[in-house]
């Protein structure tokens, strides 16, 4: 377990640390309980063990949702307090939600880094060259000016060394989940929300990707 949660760690420095615009949406589910979050006062959790990159990411998505009408508000402001249940029971749930909602938040916006996945790609270079080396650039240019019997020659193929190389790519998941709190258990669940993004090279682009991913789709 703590190999795991070290794990967790090192991946969201990370991505913290990098990062970059091409943040994607990779799935999006709305329920049928979706409007009932409209006009509504949001509470924005982002889970990570770092507190700085739990306070980045949350002040992000509320300038965000902010931005478009929505009340939003940080979690690390609403309750510094606030930590992470790790012996999970209902009363304790329980407990937490009713505070949530005694302070008028009836709608959470929880995000996290869902997964971090890795792939090799293998890349190949060399062999054969391009079809514009192989017709001769004069023939291809002015294609259609000669005839197949007056063409200049076409010359043959040129080949080199193929090689072939392997690198590691990294994707990160991330995810945002909507509850509506004031709704009947099963119920609760009105929206989820995945971006991906890989090998990123510059940090506050890929919060901010994500930031204005789950902004459009609480619209």
């Amino acid at each position: 377990m703590r190999i795991a949660y070290q794990f967790l760690v090192i991946a969201i420095v990370g991505l913290f640390l990098t990062g970059c615009s091409g943040v994607k949406l990779a799935n999006s589910y709305k329920s049928d309980s979706f409007e009932t979050i409209q006009n509504q006062k949001v509470l924005v959790i982002s889970r990570t063990p770092i507190e700085d990159v739990r306070k980045a990411y949350e002040l992000e998505i509320t300038r965000k949702l902010r931005a478009r009408g929505v009340n939003a508000v940080a979690s690390h402001i609403a309750f510094p307090d606030l930590k992470r249940i790790d012996n999970k029971t209902v009363d304790r749930i329980a407990k937490v939600i009713a505070t949530f909602r005694k302070n008028g938040f009836d709608v959470v916006v929880l995000t996290s880094l869902k997964d971090v996945q890795e792939q090799e790609v293998m890349q190949k270079q060399g062999g054969y060259s391009s079809l514009m080396d192989y017709y001769g650039n004069h023939y291809v240019t002015l294609k259609g000016y000669y005839d197949d019997l007056n063409a200049p020659p076409r010359l043959p193929p040129r080949e080199v060394p193929e090689e072939t190389t392997y690198r590691t790519e990294t994707t990160y998941v991330l995810e945002a989940v909507t509850y509506n709190l004031a709704l009947e258990e099963e119920k609760r669940l009105v929206s989820v929300t995945t971006a991906e993004v890989t090998d990123p090279d510059s940090g506050p682009a890929v919060r901010k990707g994500f930031a204005k991913i789950v902004a459009d789709q609480l619209k």
